[in-house]
């Protein structure tokens, strides 16, 4: 986030104004970069650092270890930097670490290509690229690609194109030193197409992430770059900044790059003194390192005698200036690498011919092995294929036997269920019986009683006697509405026989719980004593009278609770039986809404439902009756039925005290 807002403040500054330089930013960082102490010593003990390089497990200590040793800053020689490098690319050779032996191979061929040998240095490059490709290893990559694009100045095209790819490798590599270099790199080429601003912000960045990351190597290095974009009179702060860095401190290759600066600041002051001075310490540098750096000596010492002027001398370091260059990157350095490259090409040929002359000689014995092979594998898929047909014909055998197993135990439990749905019938159909007979009785009473009013009334009109009749008559009129009170009564009564008997239109409608309870409730306990005469049992109801209509499909859901309190009665009249002292059976049925939930519990005090069979009552065909009063159906189809509506049907129970069902319906 630090950084985008950083990002955000920059790029309005440029847009309101491409001259303005963020000097205060720049030098904000520059005070934190000195602030910063280096972990560094300053002399590396290399020996003991070779021990921690081949100790690490992890690749990205490895790689800093590596450059730490060959690139440290305490004014190694070439030729000893040389030295380590070799010595730890055959130690990575022996240690098949590919990702380190490229990373390696990649810096020799740079150092080989800067100091002359342009292809044999790009040779090493490739096979470099190779390595790191297939290790597929981000950071590896980034580091090769950098160095290829280093070997390229005189191609502008090819050398952006592989520090692209070395940035968008060491960003995903998480190298943020070679992330800062690349960025670098990128920056340079938008100067050289003048597009300054956009090269301006990417050495800022380049600044910030060193500065950051503490990345003692480029810090000094973007503190010059962003010199060149500040006013000439502020470069030389620059310059002194630079100088104290640590690694400018420690390292003499850096030391020369801020000598060429001032040298340069100080020619095109006329201050020829301090010029020569920090140009005489670049050549004393230069003739110790490589070729490129011997170069930017010779190019600085012509300038210098330029605006002497001092003709012999300057031609002396012009001549051996061009001679260098050609060396480096004239016509015979590109015929050399030609001629090289197609040796190499050759050779690459020559490796391809014998390759492919062994490969084609495998081909002959594998296609040997595999015939052989292919023969061995037809033997056993015939055997195979032959025992297949006979366990497919043991398998169809067993399938028709289970399946006409399956038909017969379908047909068994549909005839089953037929049977609950007719004792479930039976037991409210003995509840009607009971029930219409009260009515009846009513009916027939009280048409007797208007028999004799009617003869009543017409004695008392043959008499005259107007208001005894009408008073008579009154009393019949009375009587009529009770016949008709309970004739009604005895026709719900038929209906609700007819519905339960009904398969119905499985269609939910509204229904009064509380209703369908208390029918269902005084049903079962006359069917049962129509049964058994001596059967009697209390009778206790809690209904919530705001639960109103629920949507139900009325015959399915009184039949479960028809089943339920059948049941309960059962185990009450079970243990009234067993002589159970001062015990009164007692069956509950309550309602109650809450949370969307309408909860019907149908409770008894009988003797509980045991641990042992709690988790076996809800299965088809369980029952704890006696053989034939039970068909162990009634407790699953009931548990079926408020499934489909919604709900669950659950039961509590304590052994010994009693048990309660309990049927929760969605509202």
């Amino acid at each position: 986030m630090k950084s985008f807002f950083t990002g955000c403040f920059l790029l309005v500054a440029f847009c309101s104004s491409a001259q303005t330089f963020p000097k205060k930013f720049v030098d904000s960082l520059t005070t934190i970069a000195l602030s910063k102490k280096s972990n560094h010593p300053l002399v590396l003990n290399r020996d003991s650092a070779l021990q921690v390089l081949w100790q690490s497990n992890s690749i990205e200590e490895r790689l800093k270890i590596f450059y730490d040793i060959v690139a440290y800053s305490d004014f190694i020689t070439p030729e000893k930097s040389l030295y380590y490098h070799q010595l730890i690319l055959e130690g990575a050779q022996k240690r098949n670490d590919k990702v380190l032996e490229a990373s390696v191979l990649a810096e020799l061929g740079f150092i080989t290509s800067r100091n002359g040998n342009t292809a044999e240095g790009l040779k090493m490059l490739y096979k470099s690229l190779e390595l790191a490709e297939t290790t597929g290893n981000p950071q590896a990559l980034g580091i090769v690609y950098n160095n290829l694009g280093n070997c390229y100045p005189n191609n502008m095209q090819l050398s952006k194109n592989y520090y692209t790819k070395a940035l968008e490798n060491s960003r995903k590599g998480n190298d943020y030193l070679f992330t800062c270099y690349n960025l670098g790199h990128v920056a340079r080429m938008l100067n050289n197409e003048q597009k300054n601003d956009s090269a301006l912000l990417l050495y800022i960045e380049c600044y910030r992430l060193a500065v950051d990351k503490n990345l003692e190597a480029a810090i000094p290095i973007y503190l010059l770059r962003l010199s060149d974009f500040d006013k000439r009179e502020n470069r030389l702060q620059y310059y002194q900044q630079a100088s104290k860095m640590p690694y400018a401190v420690r390292n003499a290759e850096m030391k020369s790059g801020i000598n060429f600066r001032k040298a340069v600041y100080y020619l095109d002051r006329k201050k020829m003194d301090s010029a020569f001075f920090f140009a005489n310490a670049l050549s004393n540098h230069a003739i110790a390192a490589n070729l490129t750096a011997q170069m930017n000596a010779l190019l600085l010492m012509v300038r210098y005698y330029r605006a002497l002027p001092d003709t012999d001398s300057t031609l002396s370091y012009l001549e051996r200036y061009y001679t260098l260059k050609d060396s480096l990157f004239g016509n015979k350095v590109v015929e050399q690498a030609q001629s090289m490259a197609y040796n190499d090409m050759q050779r690459q040929k020559e490796l391809a011919a014998e390759k492919a002359a062994f490969q084609n000689r495998m081909i002959l014995y594998f296609l040997g092995a595999a015939a052989i092979f292919l023969m061995g594998l037809a033997l056993i898929f015939w055997r195979t294929k032959n025992r297949e047909k006979i366990a497919k014909n043991l398998l169809q055998q067993q399938k028709d036997k289970l399946e006409l197993t399956l038909y017969k135990l379908k047909s068994t439990q549909s005839q089953l269920i037929q049977s609950e749905k007719m004792a479930s019938l039976g037991e409210l159909t003995a509840g009607i019986a009971h029930e219409i007979q009260n009515p009846l009785n009513f009916v027939n009473n009280f048409s007797e009683v208007n028999k004799e009013l009617v003869d009543e009334l017409q004695q008392e009109l043959k008499a005259g006697k107007i208001d005894e009749a009408i008073e008579i008559s009154n009393d019949i009129k009375v009587n009529e509405e009770k016949i008709n009170h309970h004739g009604k009564r005895a026709d719900a009564i038929v209906k609700g026989m007819l519905q339960h008997s009904s398969n119905g239109s499985g269609k939910k409608e509204p229904t009064n719980i509380n209703a369908l309870a208390d029918e269902y409730l005084s049903l079962a306990y006359h069917g049962l004593r129509a049964k058994d005469k001596s059967f009697n049992a209390t009778m206790k109801t809690d209904f919530d009278e705001s639960i109103g209509n629920v949507n139900t499909v009325p015959q399915d859901i009184g039949r479960v609770i028809l089943n339920l309190i059948t049941n309960a009665f059962y185990v009450v009249d079970e243990k009234k039986k067993d002589r159970a002292e001062n015990y009164e059976p007692t069956v509950s049925v309550s309602t109650k809404k809450y949370n969307g939930i309408v909860e019907i519990k149908i409770s008894d005090n009988g003797n509980g439902i045991p641990q042992k069979i709690l988790d076996k009552i809800f299965q088809p065909f369980f029952t704890t009756k006696p053989t034939g009063q039970g068909t162990g159906l009634g407790l699953s189809l009931s548990y079926d039925i408020v499934k489909a509506h919604g709900g669950e049907l659950k039961v509590e129970t304590k052994e010994r005290e009693g048990a309660t069902f309990v049927i929760q319906l969605p509202v």
